[in-house]
């Protein structure tokens, strides 16, 4: 990650849905890195060398969240005291309420019955209900990674014109990875950002031909992946058209996914093959190793 954040032509963030206190005690070590914590309503964009402190941002979602707090957490509490092992999570952007650590059936139902229950008292709020890995969480009804994720790519693309370049990409390679069901919505948006610049001679949603090692390495989604062409460089030597990568991490479902990877450990060996990195010996990590071509 640091290798990547070094290079002035790579723009790299992470996107979570944890808080920027939590994401900065991860991460918060390596240069040149962006964030968006909160699913992305608040945002620091790449620290620059000789900036000590981080600068942060935030979405204007119109909700009142603390009058969304007064009749949520009178209704959160009563299902924590009935749940053992739930407990109420609150961050700047959103409610949380963790079922994570009850007994799996109980769990399940009352979190569907609080849904249903919270729906009728924030009906007046524009909010909505969101269930993830054992927690229901309450967030803006405009929130979501994706909202965020089309914000970077459409700033990356207002810097390139303001450095008067029009006739090179404002994006040429854009790779996205997640592991959880609201990672769809950044995949969303990263077809969609290609859709608006699809007019362009260098847009080109198919990404290139993969190199793949046999089961461990990134599998297509056969209902996403079209006619792929191999890679053309121009005069310069640089690739024409843009290409977007959007990878689901794990073996939950993705619709939009147009590949995928089995794990954390994928993860890393991929990010340390576009760096160039040397990575370890099959027999060391009983892992494929995934390479573009």
């Amino acid at each position: 990650m640091t290798q990547l954040c070094a290079d002035p032509r790579n723009t790299v963030y992470v996107v979570s849905g944890d808080s920027a206190e939590n994401v900065l005690n991860a991460l918060g070590h390596v240069p040149g890195l962006g964030m968006g914590v909160s699913n992305g309503a608040h945002f620091s964009p790449p620290a620059m060398l000789n900036q000590r402190e981080r600068s942060w941002f935030m979405f204007d979602l119109g909700v009142d969240w603390d009058a969304v707090k007064r009749v949520a957490l009178p209704v959160l509490s009563k299902y924590t005291a009935r749940s053992n092992g739930s407990f109420v999570k609150l961050t700047r952007f959103s409610i949380g309420w963790s079922y994570y650590s009850c007994d799996p059936e109980w769990g399940n139902q009352q979190a569907s019955h609080l849904v249903m229950e919270l729906r009728s008292e924030l009906a007046a709020f524009d909010v909505r209900f969101v269930t993830l890995k054992g927690v229901v969480e309450i967030v803006p009804r405009r929130l979501n990674k994706g909202l965020f994720v089309k914000k970077v790519l459409r700033d990356e693309q207002r810097k390139q014109q303001q450095q008067q370049q029009p006739q090179q990409p404002p994006v040429d390679f854009i790779l996205c990875m997640g592991d959880d069901v609201s990672d769809e919505k950044m995949f969303a948006s990263v077809y969609s950002y290609v859709s608006e610049i699809g007019d362009e001679p260098f847009a080109q949603a198919t990404p290139p031909i993969v190199t793949t090692g046999g089961a461990g390495g990134v599998k297509k989604n056969p209902a996403l992946v079209v006619e792929e062409a191999p890679l053309e460089a121009t005069e310069g030597g640089r690739p024409d058209p843009l290409y977007a990568y959007t990878v689901a991490v794990g073996k939950k479902p993705s619709s939009l996914a147009s590949h995928w990877l089995q794990d954390a450990i994928e993860v890393g060996a991929l990010l340390l093959t576009l760096t160039g990195g040397v990575l370890p010996k099959k027999e060391e990590t009983n892992k494929e190793v995934v390479l573009f071509g």
